[in-house]
């Protein structure tokens, strides 16, 4: 792949992945909302318990409410579904770290041995956002330490405690000097993006010569399911 392929798949997946937080925190739940509102006035007009002005048919406002509540129940059944296409479709129903791992054996088969994980089981107790998060971010950092550091080693590391999940990936690759980035090294800001998108943060230590160490740490109100 070309860098401008490259770079483009990269824009298109940082812009999936802001279409999935907005759907996810913001069109589903005041979907989700409006449709118990609507099913709760319909149950009390049913019952009688909702006081109608006499201007307002009764027998024709319930019919259009219930019409009202299945076009909601539409609309939030689509986003679920557009949600599950902006979301990795592997990631359905399994845990990040596993398919994470398969995913870089199938990019790096012969770097299998140097890849180690030392990843604490309960870091795969966070919502879909995260754990897409965590899956690309790991995912681009093993390839930059693979692909552009020349590392021989790679360490994931993940952690729970009860304020946060953090993940971390360190290579003992040549390194680089993070002041002397270039605004255009979207490696590091597709990762960046991708943490403050779930409202994490993402640390790169690194200096010429190595290690590097990019840390992903998200708080548990956010992470948590």
């Amino acid at each position: 792949m070309t860098d401008d392929l490259e770079l483009a798949a990269k824009l298109i997946e940082v812009e999936r992945a802001q279409i999935g937080h907005e759907l996810h925190d913001g069109v589903i739940p005041l979907l989700f909302a409006a449709s118990a509102v609507v099913g709760n006035v319909c149950d009390k007009l049913n019952q009688g318990g909702v006081d109608v002005p006499s201007t307002v048919d009764r027998v024709d406002l319930v019919p259009k409410l219930e019409q009202l509540a299945i076009w909601l129940n539409e609309a939030m059944q689509t986003s679920r579904r557009l949600l599950t296409g902006v979301y990795p479709p592997e990631l359905d129903g399994r845990e990040w770290t596993t398919v994470v791992a398969e995913s870089l054996e199938r990019l790096f088969p012969d770097r299998e041995e140097s890849i180690r994980w030392d990843m604490d089981p309960r870091v795969n107790e966070v919502e879909i956002g995260v754990a897409c998060a965590a899956y690309r971010i790991v995912i681009e950092a093993v390839r930059n330490a693979c692909r552009h550091g020349n590392a021989t080693e790679v360490v994931v590391s993940g952690s729970k405690t009860a304020d946060s999940i953090e993940v971390t990936i360190r290579d003992d690759g040549k390194g680089f000097d993070p002041n002397q980035v270039t605004e255009n090294h979207f490696g590091l800001r597709s990762m960046r993006g991708r943490a403050e998108l779930v409202r994490g943060t993402l640390l790169v230590d690194s200096q010429e010569g190595g290690p590097t160490v990019v840390t992903f740490k998200v708080p548990m109100v956010a992470a948590a399911r």
